[in-house]
């Protein structure tokens, strides 16, 4: 009878539990007329609130472009400018460590600024409309001291690239100027 009433409670909570799971999913019968009546796309102006109920992580390929200036508008060469993830949480004092981590990260996320200031740096994340990028002085006195920033840069203004294929969304690039401040002028 034990055996009966724990078989009996089993198949209940698997019942209950395949229902409430089931629940959460598309009917196939919306799928199959979505495949069958294809609609033209429509473009998405916030990705987030289109996105289909499924199992992952949606992604996004993040470009910054811009130049690193100092306060007269020159371009600041020897800076090193990197993108920084939303699930990284360093702050510009963490980006000098030895930690292996933190330098497989930097290597992949960032760039160093050529004679004119220019940069790009790439980075995939989650969608998300604003990144913190990491300026810091790494050549030294090379081109004068200067102070190492943390600034924010809003992607939602950024242009909306590429074709969105399941959890994939595209890419976003945003231009920036950063402005960057000798250590002497902090003072």
């Amino acid at each position: 009878m034990k055996i009966r009433f724990l078989k009996l409670k089993d198949w209940l909570l698997m019942s209950l539990m395949g229902v409430m799971g089931m629940t959460a999913c598309h009917s196939s019968k919306e799928v199959a007329q979505q495949t069958a009546d294809p609609e033209p796309e429509k473009e998405v102006v916030n990705p987030r609130e289109e996105m289909a109920l499924m199992y992952g992580v949606p992604t996004m390929d993040y470009v910054l472009k811009g130049r690193v200036i100092d306060t007269e508008g020159k371009g600041v060469r020897g800076m090193q400018v990197i993108l920084v993830n939303t699930r990284v949480d360093l702050s510009p004092e963490e980006m000098y460590e030895d930690n292996p981590y933190v330098q497989e990260y930097i290597r992949g996320a960032s760039d160093t600024t050529d004679a004119e200031g220019y940069f790009q740096c790439h980075m995939q994340d989650v969608p998300t409309d604003v990144h913190h990028v990491i300026v810091r002085d790494i050549d030294g006195q090379k081109n004068g001291a200067f102070v190492d920033q943390m600034v924010p840069v809003n992607f939602a203004e950024g242009e909306q690239t590429g074709d969105r294929k399941g959890w994939y969304l595209g890419t976003r690039t945003k231009d920036v100027d950063i402005t960057v401040m000798k250590t002497s002028e902090k003072e």
